[in-house]
């Protein structure tokens, strides 16, 4: 089958501008629409052919100029008068002939869902990546259950168990069952697909779960020690539990990945602070002065990240790993996510080796 192709240079850009899912306008120097592809009829709620000849001011919020900017959050206006969220961005296109500006948008409300999407496929691959973790974490308590039960029905047919001994018998089971039972709970919590659901919580509890998942992993196939110093006077934050668990595995992870196939330390702190340069703005409280901010980081022994690529690591699908190990979402999920609670990550690499991922958020959202 021979498939048709665009034989001009203008078929050529039409035929791009209409593969491309996101909406684009090109506008003149007047601000008139001169071509637009169908992802934009479709989002505006117009045929695309509708779109030509119209008017920034037709369409855009009054606010918005025809400069370049990154992409954000703004509005389009439908046919009807309604306005439709959008993320868009504006580039101005020269030839050094004639002048033009692109326009392209996402719908907001679909741009949300393919990211909570991409969370979730995420989040499920980590579980895969935790599994062999987790079997090792339940078989400590389990075979302690096992060998107490086993221990117990010997003593009881030999008519030697003394009810100190059966007390010491009973809370060495509870214990073990209660330890699994706190296993399967933190794998059930991180591997469940919910919406982001706030609540009163304890940062460095979020921590703890996290370790419970990789920590024997770690210290058995990649030879990782884990040192913690975590402030032990921190106070409840409000924030989503599972959500912010999943941050700190897809940190954790990518310690471990940085430091094969040697292992290494990984320091994972916690401690609280003022606004300061790194944290985001915050609005002052009642009172007059910043709201408090709580933050942890996560440091490796690794080689560090290439200096002419901190800028990207937070981007989607950008990684430095070998194909198959990585899919680079991780980083982008875990900024995404750090976000939605109004705090900051950031990156640096350490002066004696390796990089720290330092994450800050105010105790209230």
């Amino acid at each position: 089958m021979v498939i048709a192709q665009p034989k001009t240079t203008g078929e050529f850009y039409d035929h791009l501008l209409q593969s491309v899912s996101a909406g684009v306008l090109v506008l003149d120097d007047d601000g008139i629409v001169t071509s637009a592809n169908s992802a934009a009829g479709r989002i505006l709620g117009w045929e695309a052919e509708q779109l030509i000849g119209r008017t920034w001011a037709d369409l855009g919020p009054n606010e918005e100029k025809l400069i370049a900017c990154p992409p954000h959050r703004t509005t389009l206006r439908q046919p009807d008068g309604r306005s439709v969220a959008v993320n868009l961005a504006i580039t101005p296109v020269s030839d050094h002939i004639t002048s033009t500006t692109m326009v392209s948008f996402t719908h907001w409300q679909e741009m949300e869902q393919l990211n909570e999407a991409l969370l979730h496929t995420q989040r499920l691959a980590g579980i895969g990546i935790l599994t062999a973790s987790v079997a090792h974490e339940l078989n400590t308590p389990l075979s302690i259950i096992a060998a107490t039960c086993s221990n117990l029905l010997h003593e009881i047919e030999e008519n030697s168990l003394g009810m100190e001994q059966l007390l010491r018998y009973v809370e060495m089971i509870e214990q073990s069952a209660w330890r699994s039972a706190r296993i399967v709970e933190v794998l059930r919590n991180y591997s469940y697909a919910d919406e982001m659901q706030t609540a009163v919580t304890d940062l460095n509890m979020i921590i703890e779960d996290a370790l419970v998942l990789v920590q024997h992993q770690f210290k058995g196939e990649f030879n990782i020690q884990i040192v913690k110093q975590l402030d032990e006077n921190l106070k409840t934050i409000v924030l989503d539990h599972n959500r912010m668990t999943q941050v700190l595995l897809n940190l954790l992870i990518n310690a471990r990945d940085a430091m094969a196939p040697n292992g290494g330390t990984v320091e994972i702190r916690s401690w609280s602070q003022l606004d300061d340069g790194l944290a985001p703005i915050i609005p002052h409280n009642g009172n007059g002065g910043h709201q408090e901010m709580y933050a942890f980081s996560i440091s490796d022994t690794g080689s560090g990240i290439d200096p002419t690529l901190l800028e990207n690591i937070f981007d989607p699908f950008f990684t430095t790993k070998s194909p198959g190990k990585g899919t680079g979402l991780g980083l982008f999920i875990a900024k995404r996510i750090v976000q939605q609670h109004n705090g900051r990550i950031c990156a640096e690499n350490n002066e004696l080796g390796g990089a720290t991922f330092t994450v800050v958020l105010p105790r209230k959202l």
